[in-house]
């Protein structure tokens, strides 16, 4: 009897169980990033296979798309190879995050079910990675309020700290994995951006462009995670509060 009264008086103060991440919160999470795979691939594939050669020349012709480089009006022909360039890459760049948003879900999904299967009905599951993706979720849907990832850090950080107490990092994981999708879909624009300026014969200053581009992606980054981080700190210390 005592080792049993024991038993029971502790199960109250472990940690991991504090505050477990239920299965169907996981299959929501993951149709959720399904759902804006889902919608990048529809806008990647108007992008990609849409809008064309003749659709761009007609916009230049009518004056719709015009582009300046150092001062100088780019001829029709330039700006519609240019903007040929920029548009393809893009389209690509959207098609391949939402096919990796899809499959990310997908995987998701199968991993942390695979979890919850073998530790057992009602047994604890680890939460980090779980706790990290609702919160880049959560940063994702809320997005149109200003320094959201400071939310889904939080969220993030409000969910782990009973657990392991990792609060700082799994904030700064889930603001980093809030700006990935946009980090990939830059980076294809990057390239687009190069590739155009290599058709007009400016590769020196596509360079600078891809220069200044790189250091944008590192600053959304630290933006992330940083936010992400400071958001996970306050939510770990409203987690300890109660």
């Amino acid at each position: 009897m005592e080792t049993t009264d024991s038993t029971a008086s502790s199960e109250p103060d472990d940690p991991v169980l504090a505050r477990p991440i239920p299965e169907y919160v996981d299959w929501l999470v993951g149709v959720v990033i399904a759902l804006g795979g889902m919608a990048l691939l529809v806008g990647g594939t108007a992008v990609r296979f849409v809008v064309d050669r003749e659709l761009l020349a007609e916009d230049i012709e009518s004056g719709q798309i015009t582009v300046v480089v150092l001062e100088r009006d780019l001829t029709e022909a330039e700006t519609l190879e240019f903007s040929l360039e920029v548009v393809n890459w893009t389209g690509l760049g959207l098609l391949v995050t939402g096919i990796g948003l899809v499959l990310f879900a997908i995987g998701y999904v199968v991993f942390r079910h695979r979890a919850h299967q073998n530790v057992g009905e009602g047994a604890p599951v680890d939460s980090y990675q779980s706790s990290a993706v609702l919160g880049a979720v959560a940063t994702a849907v809320l997005s149109f309020v200003p320094f959201s990832p400071i939310l889904g850090g939080g969220l993030a950080g409000y969910l782990e700290q009973p657990a392991s107490g990792r609060s700082v990092s799994v904030g700064a994981l889930s603001g980093f994995l809030s700006m990935a999708p946009a980090l990939v879909l830059l980076g294809f624009v990057t390239v687009g951006l190069y590739a155009g300026f290599a058709t007009i014969q400016e590769a020196g200053l596509g360079l600078v462009v891809v220069a200044g581009m790189l250091f944008g992606l590192l600053v959304v980054s630290a933006y992330g995670a940083g936010l992400g981080a400071l958001g996970g700190f306050a939510g770990g210390r409203l987690a300890d509060g109660e």
